[in-house]
């Protein structure tokens, strides 16, 4: 089955512990005003640009300056690395650096609520996980997991 932790809080996500090998996406959504927003992003298999998924950190905004998100692009790419590509609200950093874990995730988060002033909601979905293996293995808060229907 599949499972998403969302509203995770960056002490939820440093306090909880989960199998790496079976995040299949995550996202730190920063928070900017009523309907400005941005947030950094990973699937495990590609984000879809076009046709073809693309790998690495991807990004999107929603009513935020260009100046502001040329300073995202810069910023992700500073640290990441990957060819910058936009499509439409979106922005691609193809074969940048990819990770799962815990610290890495909540490092660029508090960076990003640091460099933006923006408060921050985390969300982790996993895959291939069995109800069992979600009580003893992931110690996210329960309240915050929502099931996934659908194959796996």
């Amino acid at each position: 089955m599949r499972v998403r932790y969302w509203r995770l809080s960056l002490n939820d996500l440093r306090e909880g512990t989960y199998p790496i090998d079976n995040v299949n996406h995550w996202e730190i959504k920063c928070l900017q005003g009523d309907h400005e927003h941005f947030g950094v992003f990973w699937y495990r298999y590609g984000t879809p640009f076009d046709k073809e998924p693309v790998n690495g950190i991807c990004f999107y905004y929603n009513e935020i300056p260009v100046e502001k998100v040329k300073d995202i692009a810069n910023f992700l790419n500073s640290k990441f690395g990957g060819k910058v590509a936009y499509k439409q609200t979106r922005g691609f950093l193809q074969g940048s650096k990819e990770f799962a874990d815990k610290q890495s995730i909540a490092q660029l988060a508090e960076e990003l609520s640091l460099k933006y002033n923006a408060p921050i909601e985390m969300t982790l979905e996993f895959e291939r996980i069995d109800k069992d293996q979600q009580e003893k293995i992931i110690t996210l808060p329960a309240s915050k997991a929502l099931p996934i229907v659908g194959p796996d």
